[in-house]
């Protein structure tokens, strides 16, 4: 049974006149009356009672046009999610993530890009860099706000935010009153990290930077979480080296410093190539809503 015979029975139930349906689909009367009679014969009951010009549904017909217009209003609405879901504006979006989109990405994209798309339901998945790499090969996530440096050749890469590195360090510390602490300074200072495992190229820059300041690294302890980290810094088992959103996380007994020399990790959105319309709108969203604060920092670095 084809969409077009429900048409064109609903079309006659509501004219009541073979004339007026045929005007009404454009199509010629001889042949509104061969489909008819075809759809009578696919559901095996006479729909119309034809009695010279005049026309009137049969109870089988009353029952039948009820259900046809069901079934057309549901195709109907189909059509339009479907249309909706090639657009991006409908469908299921899964986002990998550094912690960094916490505080810089997801407070300035999320609200505005779930406003203009209700129909976008999203799930978050908080990964290592490795693992969203994996996911993102996999099909398992759409789009990722991860640390750089990626595989470009395999995804769409933009970067978004240049986030720098900072001390955190023990209130009653002898770094605590300087105004800038140097790499220098933490040499043989029991240093606080996140794990090598959950970012081997981050690890394996400031194990260069304390390389190339003469320094001594000691790591005393590698954790997982950011919370983990100042909760140490705070007991004072360490310095540690965190990214420059932590801030956002006041402690007592812990005060935050710049570092010097400076180093920065940029956090960029990354994609699948030829990925889902859906992931498209995302990542070009967020792009364009983040080119200001991307610009503004990058001035501010000139100018410094």
């Amino acid at each position: 049974m084809e969409l077009r015979h429900l048409r064109y029975f609903a079309a006659l139930a509501e004219e009541l006149s073979f004339t007026r349906a045929a005007a009404r689909l454009r199509i010629a009367q001889p042949a509104l009356s061969v489909q008819i009679r075809k759809l009578e014969i696919e559901v095996g009951a006479e729909l119309v009672s034809r009695e010279g010009r005049s026309v009137t549904l049969t109870e089988a017909g009353k029952v039948f046009l009820e259900q046809a217009r069901q079934m057309l209003a549901q195709a109907s609405h189909s059509v339009a999610l479907a249309r909706r879901a090639a657009n991006g504006e409908l469908g299921n979006l899964s986002i990998g993530y550094a912690t960094a989109a916490e505080f810089r990405v997801f407070p300035r994209v999320l609200p505005a890009f779930l406003a203009r798309r209700p129909g976008v339901h999203v799930a978050f998945k908080a990964l290592k860099v490795v693992e969203q790499i994996e996911a993102l090969r996999r099909d398992e996530l759409d789009v990722s706000l991860v640390w750089l440096p990626i595989p470009s050749d395999e995804f769409d890469v933009q970067p978004l935010t240049q986030e720098p590195l900072m001390v955190a360090v023990p209130a009653e510390h002898r770094l605590a009153k300087s105004a800038v602490v140097a790499i220098r300074d933490l040499s043989r200072e029991p240093l606080i990290l996140f794990a090598r495992a959950q970012d081997p190229e981050t690890y394996h820059q400031i194990e260069q930077l304390f390389l190339n300041e003469g320094a001594t690294m000691n790591v005393a302890h590698e954790l997982e979480t950011l919370l983990s980290a100042i909760n140490f810094v705070a007991m004072g088992a360490g310095c540690a080296l965190l990214p420059d959103y932590a801030r956002g996380n006041p402690k007592a007994g812990v005060v935050y410093k710049a570092l010097k020399p400076t180093f920065s990790k940029t956090l960029a959105i990354a994609k699948k190539k030829r990925g889902s319309q859906l992931a498209e709108a995302f990542y070009r969203f967020a792009i364009d809503e983040l080119a200001p604060t991307s610009k503004a920092r990058a001035k501010s670095k000139d100018a410094g």
